[in-house]
């Protein structure tokens, strides 16, 4: 692979400081593992030592569909699934009551586990007689040697990175399934590569992440000249298991480079702020079509902000970098932006009900002009079931455009056939949840509540913005 391009003015000449995106070197491919999905899959059963073993049938069954997330390893703050002692924990969420094991059989019956998958009748028969029966480990010595400890099935980052691009119905395409999707970022000709690194409060060294969910935002000097626009972005992750999801936002909130706020309640904007990208368990690295560049609005601060979950019982340490890269904007044809659909109105402060819930948004082109959707993100939390979005032209005619199953270890974004809103048309969002909870569910940042965010790559960057409130303080929001 060629070298990147040399930085522009201004652009900070390198090395690595906390509170400025130092350059990635271009040239030479990457084998770093753990680098948010380099590692190998092997879909053997574990055999562990010490805390007893599954049955054969029933760590088979586990590994093939529970491992993604609830691995050795678990991502984004799932809990461990390894051993038949993972089980009989004390659930951390939905019914601190009952054990884990009481809690997976609820959401087997009930369809939300594994998420975005249907187990096949024969597997779901053979967990939840082992689950009914009390988890218990096997006495079978022939259990104890059915697999390789080391082989646990864990996929880093939430898929492997080695298989053609899948595509869905009506050309979606996951560009997840795409070859070196989950690689760090390494410059390619032409281009100009930044990593902004989590780290320490006043200092390069990691950073300490406190156990349970929290949130933390780390503030940097803008290193990009300002015609440059954005082709790439993706990281370079350190301790995937604490990691559930980053965004990365201008920002003008007063803050200076190097700056990291702990604990924050909620995102802390400021004014003017604008969503640039994202992140959130299973994802993987985003790349702009040739001809399109991602829109870099004038700033003078990046701020990203980290929603961690350690489920460790213990503190950890991260130095996870964001990564992304720039071109000049001549270089490419058309400027893109991000735009927020969906909604943050789950019912007022009252919350989704028990059961099934879906909630419907409108977002129409005021303009005098196309604007072009070439890609979707969704984003929800547990229990998220599905996004569909359908242009509804000024004549009444209806077309889908987007509809995919959600599923909150696999995040990931979707490419789509350009889609022309013209003038009057609208976007039309469906987000589906399946609350299983026994409690109602309202809008919020934790992963126990909820979100419905479709978020939409279109051009002209910012033409299908339409200012709605957003009570994160975004403003390229449209419902």
């Amino acid at each position: 692979m060629a070298c990147g391009s040399e930085p522009s003015a201004g652009t900070p000449a390198g090395g690595s400081t906390a509170g400025n995106g130092a350059p990635i070197p271009g040239g030479g491919e990457t084998t770093t593992a753990g680098g948010g999905g380099s590692s190998t899959t092997n879909n053997s059963p574990t055999a562990t030592t010490g805390a007893g073993v599954m049955p054969c049938d029933v760590a088979n069954v586990v590994v093939n569909n529970c491992h993604k997330c609830h691995g050795a390893e678990p991502i984004g703050g799932a809990i461990r699934l390894v051993t038949p002692d993972d089980w009989q924990k004390q659930s951390p969420l939905f019914d601190p009551t009952k054990k884990v094991y009481e809690v997976a059989r609820v959401r087997l019956a009930d369809g939300t586990m594994p998420q975005g998958s249907v187990l096949a009748a024969e597997d779901l028969a053979t967990l939840d007689g082992w689950l009914a029966a009390g988890a218990q480990a096997s006495t079978d010595p022939a259990d104890a040697s059915c697999g390789s400890a080391a082989g646990d099935g864990v996929i880093a980052g939430g898929g492997a990175d080695t298989t053609p691009a899948s595509v869905g119905p009506g050309g979606t395409i996951d560009v997840c399934s795409k070859p070196g999707a989950y690689d760090p970022l390494v410059a390619e000709p032409g281009e100009t590569c930044y990593e902004f690194p989590v780290h320490a409060p006043n200092s390069d060294g990691p950073f300490t992440v406190p156990n349970g969910e929290s949130y933390h935002e780390w503030y940097y000097a803008v290193p990009w000249g300002p015609n440059d626009v954005w082709t790439r972005y993706g990281a370079d992750f350190d301790n995937l298991p604490v990691l559930h999801h980053y965004l990365i936002f201008t920002s003008q909130a007063g803050r200076s480079p190097g700056d990291v706020a702990q604990n924050v309640a909620g995102t802390t904007l400021g004014t003017s702020a604008t969503l640039i990208g994202g992140w959130a368990v299973g994802g993987c690295s985003t790349r702009m079509p040739d001809d399109v560049g991602g829109q870099l609005p004038p700033a003078p601060l990046i701020m990203i902000q980290w929603h961690l979950y350690n489920t460790t019982g213990a503190p950890a340490l991260d130095n996870s970098k964001v990564q992304m890269c720039t071109v000049p904007a001549d270089q490419r044809e058309n400027i893109a932006g991000i735009t927020f659909l969906g909604t943050e109105n789950f019912n007022s402060v009252f919350g989704m009900p028990a059961g099934e819930n879906h909630f419907t948004t409108k977002c129409q082109n005021t303009t005098s002009a196309p604007i072009t959707v070439i890609g979707f993100t969704p984003h929800m939390h547990l229990i998220g079931t599905n996004m569909k979005t359908d242009l509804k032209r000024a004549d009444g005619t209806v077309t889908t455009i987007f509809d995919q199953p959600f599923q909150f270890d696999y995040q990931v974004g979707y490419e789509i056939p350009p889609a022309v809103v013209n003038p009057g048309d609208t976007l039309e969002t469906t987000c589906s949840f399946f609350n299983d909870t026994g409690r109602n569910v309202a809008f919020g940042e934790s992963t126990e509540t909820e979100m419905c965010y479709q978020f939409a790559l279109s051009y002209p960057a910012g033409a299908l913005d339409n200012g709605a409130l957003s009570l994160i303080g975004a403003l390229n929001t449209c419902w």
